[in-house]
């Protein structure tokens, strides 16, 4: 064999080694998502991670309410908190300040309005059951290079602070239901990659947030935590379909999007009538801003966020929007059958930081977990 073929055989073979070196680092993403690149560390977690101590079950005597009672399931909607994002106003105009104490205040009035609306303003319901529904974006994430001015530049340290601030909201409500479920999906700012991977919801910080959740509530004996291998889910809420999603993949510019989210939830309502299911609710977040909009049909839900602007936001388009969380009830023959959005904002209340939340970071075994 000459010299010349011996060049064409040995660049060949290397072209040969590239090609399945290539296909051994898509089959080695392909196992990474298929097992869950985060679940060795959520496995860490169960013996580093304490549990919360459930509180003893509401005393019904303690509210008075009239003998001809509403049965509902309450429905808490909790998306776009961004917990951990730093927003200082100086750069927002004097609009918005943002931290991680700013959040805890945030959860602390959320949820006693939670309490106050369904336990005392609406005397006449009886809620045995609560669906609290998480679809994304609880933390910023580190896209758009935003670890670096976030609560603890570490998304780790921000996934354990976020996922223990929504413990102690669920240890809060849970003693006023008989049985809560937190349906927890992922959002946009969660992932970790530059463009969304349909294949991974579960490589998403909002997937580890939702695990260190269950961890610390996993005392509860009224509570469970559903967290599906999917970007959305459709449930049936007292006979009535309802159809969550973060929303990022209907696309948008500067607005809430109403052309598309009348588009996707045609297709959607299209869909599942072909397969004999009924969806009369599309549930989303991601446009921060709370509002909603009744077809035919069906009817779409936006729910709001926990922050009201950031520089982006503010410099761009002069975007704000009043923090707010949605709840409403559900009835077995008319399904929605009110209302609450809940304004989470009170700049006196956050002056005075946190009442009752705090969350710890600085246990053995901590600092050595990373992705």
């Amino acid at each position: 064999m000459d010299l010349q073929e011996q060049l064409e055989k040995a660049m060949a073979q290397n072209a040969t080694l590239l090609m399945e070196r290539s296909q051994l680092r898509k089959d080695l993403k392909h196992a990474r998502l298929k097992s869950g690149f985060f679940r060795g560390m959520v496995d860490e977690l169960q013996t580093l991670i304490s549990p919360l101590e459930a509180l003893p079950p509401a005393d019904p005597q303690h509210y008075d309410r009239p003998q001809d009672i509403v049965d509902e399931t309450l429905v808490v909607h909790w998306s776009d908190w961004h917990a951990d994002e730093v927003v200082e106003s100086h750069k927002v105009g004097g609009l918005e300040e943002f931290n991680f104490d700013v959040a805890m205040c945030r959860a602390e009035r959320l949820v006693d309005s939670i309490i106050n609306w369904t336990q005392k303003t609406l005397a006449n319901h009886r809620f045995r059951k609560c669906v609290i529904l998480m679809y994304g974006d609880q933390v910023n994430g580190e896209i758009h290079d935003a670890v670096g001015h976030s609560a603890y530049r570490d998304m780790m340290r921000n996934s354990l602070a976020v996922g223990q601030l929504i413990a102690l909201c669920v240890r809060d409500l849970a003693p006023f239901f008989e049985q809560v479920d937190v349906i927890c999906l992922s959002g946009n700012h969660g992932r970790r990659t530059a463009k969304k991977n349909f294949e991974g919801p579960r490589q998403n910080w909002d997937y580890m947030v939702a695990e260190i959740a269950a961890i610390q509530c996993r005392k509860f004996p009224n509570v469970r935590f559903h967290i599906p291998d999917a970007w959305s889910v459709t449930l049936d809420i007292e006979g009535h379909g309802f159809h969550v999603a973060h929303g990022d993949s209907i696309k948008s510019n500067m607005g809430i999007p109403f052309y598309g989210i009348e588009r996707a939830t045609r297709r959607l309502t299209a869909l599942h009538n072909s397969v004999g299911k009924q969806v009369k609710y599309f549930v989303l977040g991601h446009f921060h801003a709370l509002t909603q909009s009744a077809e035919l049909k069906g009817e779409t839900i936006v729910n709001g966020a926990f922050v009201a602007t950031n520089p982006y936001s503010y410099e761009s388009f002069a975007g704000y929007r009043e923090p707010m969380q949605l709840i409403h009830g559900v009835h077995p023959r008319y399904g929605i059958t009110w209302r609450f959005p809940i304004k989470i904002k009170d700049t006196d209340y956050e002056s005075k930081g946190p009442r009752r939340y705090s969350v710890i970071l600085a246990q053995p075994g901590f600092e050595g977990l990373t992705p």
